[in-house]
């Protein structure tokens, strides 16, 4: 008998029963995509610097994942946005150059109405890869449709990404956009 079971047993106050012969329950179960989900979060965790966090924003209406950008241990107030896809299987265009990732147009202009840099990415299980894009890179999709497809260049591998490249541009961004903004009191006339 396992240590642990004879624990639980003794805990229960049951010597003679054995945990794992308890009457089986059904209890909900992890479907796949939760799995999948999961998966491809922490991959791309493991793939950002040391200082930088991610977390899920609650309720999630588009936006997977929120990057803070640390300086060592310095806050930095940039963030990153992340939209992130997954799938087991590789969705390559038949020239191997691109994959296809489809997005809501919904989601889309969400994303694309964010005063944040927003990055797409697509994990593939079965390669335990991920590819990156800039959404600004994206190009602009027709509001006939409810999704669109984007293609990544797979030469963008997630893994031998440039951080400090995607740290200048989000600085370079933050910095225009932080430039237009004025300051206002309500309290007088406009």
């Amino acid at each position: 008998m396992r240590e642990s079971t004879m624990l639980i047993n003794k805990l229960l106050g049951e010597k003679d029963i054995v945990f794992n012969k308890v009457k089986k329950m059904q209890l909900p179960q992890r479907h796949s995509s939760h799995r999948l989900e999961r998966a491809s979060e922490l991959f791309f965790e493991q793939s950002l610097p040391e200082f930088w966090t991610a977390y899920k924003p609650v309720p999630d209406y588009g936006v997977d994942l929120v990057v803070d950008i640390f300086d060592e241990d310095n806050a930095s107030g940039r963030e990153l946005l992340v939209q992130l896809k997954a799938s087991e299987e590789s969705n390559v265009t038949a020239n191997g150059a691109f994959e296809r990732v489809q997005l809501n147009i919904s989601t889309y202009n969400l994303l694309w109405d964010k005063l944040q840099v927003v990055m797409i990415v697509k994990y593939i299980a079965s390669e335990d890869m991920a590819y990156w894009q800039l959404l600004s890179e994206v190009p602009e999709p027709t509001e006939d449709n409810s999704t669109m497809t984007i293609h990544i260049p797979r030469e963008n591998v997630l893994q031998n990404i440039n951080w400090v490249r995607i740290r200048n541009h989000i600085e370079v961004v933050h910095l225009r956009k932080l430039g237009a903004r004025t300051r206002h009191r309500f309290s007088e006339p406009a």
